[in-house]
């Protein structure tokens, strides 16, 4: 916005007279001090001292002694590397009038002509989705929204990995042991349904492991990783059930007619189930990728790699590439058989996608246990001479754990997505039954709220934190009308809605006389101004928790403001209608951050 970038603009004209240096105003990073006795913004010296080579204290000390202040910018001192500035009280009433004319206020054109294609969820179609696809879910869906806000052209993306060894152990024991059952018969959602399958098909394998362990006298504690891997894989090899998932698996890698028809049918429940679960998530694709088509895709790749040197043949004919002198190792791309790994197809894909999209960057929202993976694709496509490699990201993001540990799909210990939303959604009504200040509505908006208020809380706590980090969920934790929730966000958005209402009518900043603005008001308006920032910065970062942090910053902030001062019985008209319209940009602030979120910002709670 004009009234912070002439702030900038000030400082680099200063750094200009008193280092000689043309420093770039977006590289000067304007931060809130602690105390309002500092000042009203920080600029952090450290990467001009990198610029100049010099000690950041020296720096900030010498530009705060020989700098030029005017209208804008009326004090300058340091405190350690920071130069601390003081502003006009022009600056809050321009800085809030040019909010408050500006519809589209934090969006940017940073993006703009450039195309990002963001893959996440990548749901098993052997199973509903659980809390770690939930985050995956919401992480994704937030970047989509904020890349848009910065002017980007997003193609959002899912990979479905609807083939192979887990999804043939659903549909076999399905055919063993469901009489015909369907999501119509039983009542049972789809994904859920197909679910129950694979989890019987674990107890049958596990049932089967425990006679074989009897027989043959094993006593798996006292195995070492080595010994235990050796004597998981006599097991399975002799497996009758995994014997009867492999046959299963190659007819339909056969294209019998009949394994196709229960693979398509069974597919088809969970396709049915996951859409009603990216619906209440508010998770949307323009473009599906599923692994059924994909996964022959990159040998006609692998064969150039072989032409070009970038891989290499051994002896029982399978394809490997030696990464060793990039401090990796060799890695499989072909079996000796001529059927594809996973790597293969990843590459494949990724070359059918550029040249279907010819996007500028593509970022991959999958869980950390993954890294090494994308690092060697991402190396391997670097190395076979595609340019467009080096804009290629994996947004690694950490596990989420139910507070009694690890999920475990195949034992049937998951948070199930579904379960979890109905789970907050109940806790929602629960918080809004116990609540002091209780607003009149029918069953039907409370129903809604509830809604928007228990799915908000859950996406706020998956987007609340660096997504690298591990998080272990409490669901009743992270609804709250008190702390760092974003129920709290909600119900401050829902508080001003009110307030705003009682006041009838808001008179135009234009109308108004520029007041002596108080701590609490500049603050207010300074956090404001952050806004847009804070947008970039999280795309930037690929970190949507930069944009939660702040939004609960705003809501904190205005809550310290509204208790300080009254806003509908100020001292004077003119002060009620500068309030009003501060609390007015505010809500409408939260609301736009929270719908970057994907969170609902409700008017009453």
């Amino acid at each position: 916005m004009k009234t912070a970038r002439n702030i900038k603009q000030g400082i680099a004209n200063n750094i200009k007279k008193v280092f000689n240096l043309d420093f770039e105003i977006n590289k000067i990073n304007l931060v809130i001090p602690p105390e309002e006795n500092l000042g009203d913004y920080a600029f952090e010296c450290f990467g001009l001292a990198k610029d100049l080579k010099q000690n950041p204290n020296d720096i900030a000390k010498k530009l705060a002694e020989n700098f030029d202040t005017n209208d804008e910018i009326i004090k300058a001192n340091n405190v350690g590397p920071y130069l601390n500035i003081n502003l006009g009280k022009n600056f809050f009433q321009a800085s809030l009038a040019e909010i408050s004319a500006d519809k589209n206020f934090g969006q940017s054109d940073m993006g703009k002509a450039k195309k990002i294609l963001i893959e996440f969820s990548g749901p098993n179609t052997n199973k509903p989705q659980h809390v770690g696809h939930v985050r995956n879910d919401c992480v994704g869906q937030s970047l989509v929204n904020i890349y848009k806000a910065c002017g980007y052209k997003v193609i959002p993306v899912n990979i479905i990995n609807d083939r192979g060894i887990h999804i043939v152990k659903s549909m076999l024991a399905w055919q063993e042991f469901s009489n015909g059952e369907t999501p119509e018969s039983s009542g049972i959602k789809g994904d859920h349904l197909v679910g129950k399958y694979y989890v019987k098909f674990g107890q049958v394998l596990a049932e089967e492991k425990a006679k074989y362990t009897l027989e043959k006298n094993i006593d798996w504690s006292k195995l070492g990783n080595l010994e235990r891997r050796k004597a998981e894989d006599e097991f399975l090899a002799q497996s009758q059930w995994m014997k009867k998932a492999r046959t299963m698996l190659q007819a339909w890698e056969q294209d019998d007619k009949e394994t196709r028809a229960l693979w398509e049918t069974m597919n088809s429940w969970v396709y049915t189930g996951y859409d009603k679960t990216y619906d209440d998530l508010g998770v949307k694709f323009d473009h599906l990728d599923f692994e059924s088509d994909t996964y022959l895709l990159g040998k006609d790749i692998v064969e150039m790699g072989l032409d070009k040197k970038v891989f290499f043949k051994k002896e029982d004919g399978s394809v490997w590439i030696d990464l060793s002198q990039d401090g990796l190792d060799e890695k499989l791309v072909l079996r000796s058989d001529g059927t594809s790994v996973y790597m293969t197809q990843d590459i494949g894909t990724a070359v059918r996608r550029y040249k279907k999209f010819k996007f500028d960057q593509a970022i991959y929202v999958v869980a950390s246990e993954q890294d090494y993976h994308f690092k060697v694709l991402f190396l391997i496509l670097k190395k076979l001479g595609y340019d467009w490699a080096k804009d290629l990201h994996h947004l690694s993001y950490g596990m989420v754990d139910l507070p009694d540990g690890k999920i475990k799909s195949r034992e049937g210990k998951t948070a199930d997505a579904d379960e979890l939303i109905a789970k907050m959604i109940t806790k929602a009504k629960e918080i809004m039954d116990q609540a002091e200040k209780k607003v009149a509505t029918n069953d039907e908006e409370k129903e809604e709220i509830a809604r928007e208020v228990g799915i908000g809380a859950l996406k706020f706590f998956m987007l609340s934190t660096n997504p690298q980090r591990n998080v272990t969920f409490v669901p009743e934790e992270s609804i709250s009308f008190d702390g760092y929730t974003g129920t709290f966000i909600q119900y401050t958005h829902a508080r001003i809605s009110t307030m705003l209402k009682k006041a009838n009518k808001i008179t135009s900043l234009t109308k108004l006389d520029t007041p002596d603005y108080n701590d609490e008001e500049k603050k207010l308006i300074k956090t404001l101004v952050g806004f847009p920032e804070t947008i970039k910065n999280s795309a930037t970062d690929y970190n949507p928790a930069h944009l939660s942090q702040y939004l609960f910053n705003l809501a904190k902030t205005y809550n310290n403001f509204y208790q300080h001062h009254s806003v509908l019985s100020a001292d004077n008209e003119n002060l009620k209608q500068i309030r009003l319209n501060l609390s007015q940009e505010t809500k409408n602030i939260l609301a736009k951050g929270l719908n970057l979120l994907g969170i609902k910002a409700p008017k009453i709670m």
